[in-house]
């Protein structure tokens, strides 16, 4: 009977420490499985809001849940702690809404599990709470910064670079559309694959104000289509015309003489030049100058038969699958062939029309001479007829004006002892306008002091010796002073860099037209003139600040909500577009509503106020990191910093994770004391229970 009273005690207080041991958790046992997070919703820029989706599988029903994330990284913040009823059992799922400040980086975090209750059939135990440590990467989101490099001529099929920078891998396809102007190419689809693309656009500007409307396709790291859209503006000018150089730039009668043409194209072209010649007689009636390249080169054999020979180039060329047919000629000098002792020279060979010619003529005899000269067709500075003499070799000068576009003749009679010689010299009348004027760049902001290059370019055949070019503005829609550059020599396509600045009213956005003036001296004596107008395009841009920022209460305590005003106003006159603020909160602050602002749009001259709220978890001074961001109406991206800084007073307990007390849960603590308490009384009943049957032993062994 002792034996069986004793194995009974034995029993007992081996299922007690079977009990203890189960509720210790000596005795392994798994009711819940951590399958992992993954993004439902990723942010699109930093300080955007994205949705984690967190995942388990639970054995057991669980009640009073809640789960929450504790970041160990500056880029991710929580804001919201999910709350169940009860979850389990099976697979739970629980979105949780973070805010980050930066893409493309990984962030670790620790995710809690909280559980006051397990339901065990009809009554409820103690719940558990488990901490799962996971890396979260917050992805990069489609973006892109756009614009346009080179120029677009006028009317002119032209070649320029689209530029796509992303700070980020953009996969992407593109494609670009026209206004004000007709894109040839690319005409679909544009595969982007890298941070940084250099796309070849060849558009027909048809205006000044030309743009590019940019779409780029592309897809999130959770693969939902992206569509980004840009205005890109684009510089135009108007079109260089083709040259047609000569040379010689003098022919000679009664003879065949040969002449060398080339055309010189103001784009990088293929096409055909056919040159007819009149006032001479070549062997066939034209001549056939293939172009490559943008240059062509060709010889012919004339033979002359007026005072001038007029050489005509109808150039027809193709660029980007566009013709384009241009007419330009040039004029050629004819002389006697020079048969008696007396000789004469002429020099320059050319003249320039509606200026005043610097012509001087050198003429030669054995011993003492006179010359007689006549003019005609222009007006000369001396009578006429005028004459000069000397012994062997005599010169002299005239300033002679050309009527119109027709040649000058000059009769000249030199009377000398072995008797006269007589030469007519037919000099050619070119045009004065030989200058190309190009701004660059040809697009500016409204609203302060602008600097734009201005490239004169010498698109004759004649070489400038010196040059003075006088710039204006057109109108009164911008403040500017009229400025004054000395050039030196320019060569025949040569060009000169020359800078203007001036003030654009920040309300004013159109057309800026500034007029050039050029007073030259060529190379063959003359001086001209010639004037014209480039345009420019002015775009208004929005300026955002921020007048005042309110902390309310001025000094926070800890586990209290306190208050950030923030009132920007917009002082441009132009609209802003997606207008946010962020905050970037240190540990210790954690949001009471949405760290992001989104005003959306706020008007010319308009002012908006955010508000945002906190709650500190504990006392010290704080740096809370404000960023404002914008866009304007062509798409470009804005930001503004601004940091507030805050001090939180002492007299308030700390808070954990969640917004939830350091202290451990009254349940968790209670059942494991009891835990202990029911293990010590497991050990003391079997000490007691050996010490009695040893006891008992050895009565039996004294008896």
């Amino acid at each position: 009977m002792k034996w069986t009273i004793t194995a009974l005690v034995i029993s007992m207080a081996l299922a007690a420490l079977a009990y203890s041991q189960a509720t210790v958790g000596l005795t392994p046992s798994v009711d819940y499985l951590w399958l992992g997070a993954k993004w439902s919703q990723v942010p699109k820029y930093p300080g955007d809001i994205g949705v984690l989706t967190l995942s388990y599988y639970l054995s057991n029903q669980y009640v009073d849940v809640s789960v929450y994330i504790d970041p160990k990284c500056p880029y991710l913040t929580p804001l919201e702690t999910a709350r169940l009823p009860s979850a389990g059992p099976g697979v739970v799922t629980v979105a949780l809404k973070v805010s980050v400040s930066a893409l493309n980086v990984t962030c670790p975090v620790n995710v809690v599990f909280h559980a006051t209750y397990k339901a065990a059939g009809s009554s409820l135990t103690d719940g558990m709470e488990k901490v799962e440590y996971a890396e979260i990467y917050i992805p990069p989101y489609p973006t892109a910064e756009v614009s346009a490099r080179g120029v677009a001529y006028i009317g002119l099929p032209s070649a320029i670079t689209l530029i796509v920078k992303s700070p980020y891998l953009l996969m992407a396809s593109l494609s670009v559309q026209g206004q004000g102007a007709r894109v040839l190419s690319p005409t679909g689809q544009y595969a982007v694959n890298s941070t940084y693309a250099e796309i070849p656009v060849i558009l027909i500007a048809d205006t000044y104000s030309a743009s590019l409307l940019v779409t780029i396709q592309a897809r999130d790291w959770l693969g939902n289509p992206v569509a980004l859209t840009y205005a890109v503006p684009v510089a135009a000018a108007p079109t260089p015309p083709p040259v047609l150089y000569i040379s010689p730039t003098t022919l000679y009668l009664n003879k065949y003489n040969r002449v060398n043409l080339t055309i010189q194209l103001p784009v990088a072209a293929d096409g055909l030049a056919v040159v007819t010649a009149s006032g001479a007689v070549m062997p066939q009636s034209s001549i056939t100058i293939p172009i490559k390249n943008g240059r062509g080169s060709g010889q012919v054999e004339v033979y002359p038969v007026a005072n001038a020979v007029v050489f005509t180039a109808q150039v027809t060329y193709q660029t980007s699958g566009v013709s384009k047919t241009d007419q330009i000629s040039a004029t050629v000098s004819v002389q006697q062939t020079v048969g008696g002792i007396a000789k004469v020279v002429v020099k320059p060979s050319r003249l320039i029309a509606g200026v005043t010619n610097n012509v001087t003529l050198i003429a030669s005899a054995p011993g003492p001479f006179n010359v007689s000269v006549t003019v005609s067709n222009a007006a000369v500075d001396k009578p006429q007829p005028f004459y000069f003499g000397g012994a062997d070799t005599a010169s002299a000068s005239l300033l002679i004006t050309p009527l119109s576009n027709q040649p000058v003749t000059i009769a000249v009679s030199i009377y000398h002892s072995a008797g006269v010689d007589q030469y007519t010299i037919n000099l050619p009348v070119t045009s004065s306008s030989i200058y190309t004027v190009i701004p660059t760049p040809s697009i500016v902001k409204s609203g302060g002091n602008r600097t734009v290059i201005v490239t004169v370019i010498n698109s004759g055949d004649v070489a400038v010796q010196k040059a003075v070019v006088t710039i204006s503005p057109a109108s009164g829609n911008v403040l500017a002073s009229t400025y004054t550059f000395q050039i030196s020599r320019l060569a025949p396509l040569d060009s000169v860099q020359l800078p203007i600045s001036f003030i654009v009213p920040a309300t004013y956005s159109g057309t800026i037209a500034f007029t050039y003036n050029i007073v030259y001296t060529t190379e063959l004596g003359t001086t001209s003139s010639a004037q014209g107008t480039f345009y420019l395009q002015s775009l208004q841009t929005p300026v955002v600040n921020i007048t005042s920022v309110t902390v309310v209460p001025t000094v926070p305590e800890p586990r209290r909500t306190f208050y950030i005003s923030l009132t920007v106003v917009n002082k441009g006159f132009a609209s802003v577009s997606n207008l946010q603020v962020e905050a970037k909160l240190p540990r210790g602050i954690r949001p009471v509503t949405s760290p992001i602002y989104f005003a959306g749009q706020l008007d010319s001259q308009q002012t908006a106020t955010i508000p945002l709220s906190f709650n500190a978890t504990a006392p010290g001074q704080y740096q809370i990191e404000l960023t404002i961001s914008y866009t304007d109406q062509y798409g470009n991206y804005y930001t503004i910093p601004y940091t507030v800084t805050i001090n939180v007073a002492n007299g308030t307990r700390f808070l954990g994770p969640g917004g939830r007390p350091t202290t451990a849960p009254q349940v968790g603590a209670s059942n494991f004391g009891q835990t202990w308490t029911y293990a010590a009384a497991a050990v003391a009943v079997i000490i007691a229970v050996i010490s009695a049957l040893y006891l008992t032993r050895r009565r039996k062994l004294k008896s």
